[in-house]
């Protein structure tokens, strides 16, 4: 298996094709590989078609592809969502194409992979939307918890939907091997190899030049949340300051906490903590204008009509980003609105979108974001699913005044105490990565157990090393900050156990300090994280030396630095 390779690709994501590609790896460890083109296929009868049973080894990571199309298969509205993802195709686990037949009832259909256990478990591994007409890519893949046998299942919901199923794959990678990809896609997407000449005035080669790189700044935002107690506490200021360069306020901002009197506008605490931020080169992203949640409304809001929630809406939106405007790195301009629509149902289904176009023309040069959970963090949670998110935003891009509009994608990451299948959100990038926006984790935090630390370092390599992943904020911090779910340092700003994996991921991702020297060319290579760089240049013969500053970033065109001595 040392000459495998995983691969991390948008190309099909999200496209049906008139002819479904081969299955990869040679259809790994099924029998499906048939190189068909559909011109055979594994016919489906049940509700719940079994096509192998394979066995697992614990610890590996399973990805799954093939590819369907025109099948009867009768499937019973079952009372609950079996599929790991409603309207997703999933990740580089599972892989297969599906197509449904022209008699089906409806133009598309959910179709999704679960691994049936031997002891009746239903482990969900992907889904996607089947079509007529076209094959469809359903990608997926489990991270395995046991070793033994598995049923893989193809189950749907609807009723009498004609399916085919072909170039079906699915291959192990250990969790070795998965990290190997990682390194590598970081090694591509995070850094850039620049080279330095260094030379005399009148062009000659400088041989035997020290350059002594340092990076000032990291180019990648990894940053952490952040709450009032900050302004009370000198060590929880210092510990943050130490560590981040961009935060989200974890209730500050928002609307219960800025108007809890109708009428009465109060911003002293949120003002207060951007003035600490900005002294300290932190930037910002603004959490949230609305909730859509009923639940997380100021008090005042939930009784009134549509007509008075239309003026408040409209004031509260006018206020917050009016004031904000340019100060911000993003803005969550409608949290959660996946899972709840309270303002959809109290100003009509068009309200979100409306929202983001006003919040559009106050801020322009800002990213607006949507802010959903459980998009890469369960695969059983049918709502927010990289498809539902996708056509979410999209249909906020097409609405009437958004033409323009800076779009970004908010994903929580709110990650339970068990192991995260990192297989699910690899696909679930994958599928909003197509979008071409920038894709961030807004909440991340991973709940308590024994292997909390290596849960949440598995999290943030997944994240990191994804070439969609444009920034990351943690939810945690010292004790004094009151993160329960989370606690990076003890009352006495001593690193916790989970405190460590963070400062250590935050070290291996920054360049620091190193020195290189210039061979007979004048000449030498180094490959650098993304940020900004001081570089001094001195030779220890001539004692001549030049300094010079730069920023190494992701859509730099010039690999080569130049430095002149003057004499």
């Amino acid at each position: 298996m040392s000459v495998l390779r995983l691969r991390t690709e948008n190309r099909i994501v999200d496209q049906c094709l008139a002819a479904p590609e081969r299955a990869r790896y040679g259809g790994g460890m099924t029998e499906f590989d048939r190189g068909t083109n559909g011109t055979k296929f594994v016919l489906l009868h049940n509700r719940a078609h079994s096509l192998q049973a394979v066995r697992l080894e614990k610890g590996n990571l399973y990805t799954f592809s093939g590819k369907c199309y025109n099948m009867k298969l009768f499937l019973l509205l079952m009372s609950r969502p079996v599929g790991p993802c409603r309207d997703s195709i999933v990740h580089d686990g599972c892989l297969a194409w599906i197509r449904i037949g022209k008699g089906s009832e409806s133009e598309s259909e959910s179709v999704a992979v679960v691994f049936n256990a031997s002891d009746g478990r239903l482990i969900h591994g992907g889904e996607t939307i089947a079509k007529q007409g076209c094959w469809s890519l359903l990608k997926g893949g489990i991270v395995a918890e046991f070793s033994g046998l598995v049923e893989i299942l193809l189950m749907g919901r609807a009723k009498g939907v004609e399916i085919w199923v072909d170039n079906v794959s699915l291959q192990p990678f250990t969790s070795k091997q998965w990290r190997s990809h990682q390194e590598k896609s970081i090694h591509k997407v995070r850094k850039k190899k620049l080279s330095f000449t260094v030379t005399y005035a009148n062009k000659t080669a400088v041989d035997g030049a020290l350059i002594s790189i340092l990076q000032t700044e990291s180019g990648f935002p990894l940053g952490c949340g952040m709450n009032h107690k900050i302004l009370t506490s000198e060590g929880y200021r210092k510990w943050f300051a130490s560590r981040f360069k961009v935060t989200s306020f974890t209730n500050e901002m928002k609307w219960y906490s800025t108007e809890k009197v109708r009428g009465d506008e109060n911003y002293t605490v949120a003002d207060a903590m951007m003035r600490f931020a900005k002294r300290n080169g932190i930037s910002v992203r603004g959490h949230n204008v609305f909730w859509d949640n009923r639940r997380m409304q100021p008090k005042w809001i939930k009784d009134l009509g549509p007509a008075e929630l239309k003026k408040a809406v409209t004031r509260r939106l006018n206020s917050v980003v009016s004031k904000y405007a340019g100060q911000l790195t993003g803005w969550d301009v409608m949290n959660e609105n996946l899972h709840f629509h309270f303002f959809e149902d109290k100003l009509g289904k068009n309200a979100s979108y409306v929202l983001y176009s006003m919040a559009y023309h106050l801020d322009p040069n800002t990213t607006l974001f949507m802010n959903e959970y459980n998009t890469i963090e369960n695969s059983k949670d049918h709502t927010a699913t990289a498809l539902n998110y996708k056509k979410k935003l999209e249909k906020i891009l097409s609405f009437p005044g958004n033409k323009g509009l800076k779009a970004g994608i908010g994903l929580q990451g709110h990650f339970g105490a068990a192991r995260p299948n990192i297989v699910y959100m690899r696909s679930a990038l994958d599928i909003l990565g197509t979008m071409g926006l920038p894709i961030w984790l807004t909440e991340v935090d991973v709940r308590k157990g024994p292997n909390q630390a290596e849960y949440l370092e598995d999290i943030l390599r997944e994240a990191y090393s994804h070439p969609a992943v444009k920034g990351i904020i943690i939810f945690g911090g010292p004790k004094v900050s009151g993160f329960d779910v989370m606690t990076l340092a003890d009352s006495e700003f001593k690193t916790t156990r989970i405190g460590e994996v963070v400062d250590k991921l935050i070290k291996e991702w920054k360049f620091g300090r190193k020195q290189v020297r210039t061979d007979g060319r004048g000449w030498c290579e180094v490959s650098l994280f993304h940020g900004d760089y001081e570089v001094n240049v001195y030779h220890p013969l001539t004692k001549l030396s030049a300094s010079i500053s730069f920023k190494v970033a992701e859509d730099m065109e010039n690999s080569t630095v130049f430095v002149q001595f003057d004499v």
